[in-house]
């Protein structure tokens, strides 16, 4: 199972709103982020920045399998108005993939 981190943000002033509703996360995309094969997903926040982490085999085809889900897509229409977006009205994310050491 490969690792990820990516990077993104909440807008400034988000921060809290951003923690409450990832208190109450949608069963139904708990349920799509494992179907697609994702395991040990965690977010970290440092301001405003998120940093999360995941394990899955294959992070592009997951990811890709995500965007259509209905689960997906309805949670980030309800983080849409806290998340830093891109042109595409998706979140910016920014893939860090070269992992340089791991000790297990």
């Amino acid at each position: 199972m490969a690792r990820y981190i990516f990077r993104m943000e909440c807008k400034k002033g988000s921060e809290e709103e951003y923690k409450k509703r990832h208190e109450a996360v949608h069963p139904e995309l708990l349920k799509a982020l494992k179907e697609v094969g994702i395991s040990n997903y965690s977010i970290f926040m440092d301001g405003n920045q998120l940093y999360a982490y995941m394990e899955v085999d294959n992070f592009h085809e997951a990811m890709e399998r995500m965007e259509s889900n209905p689960a997906n897509i309805k949670w980030q229409t309800y983080m849409s108005d806290i998340l830093g977006m891109d042109n595409g009205n998706n979140p910016k994310m920014h893939l860090i993939d070269q992992e340089v050491f791991h000790l297990e």
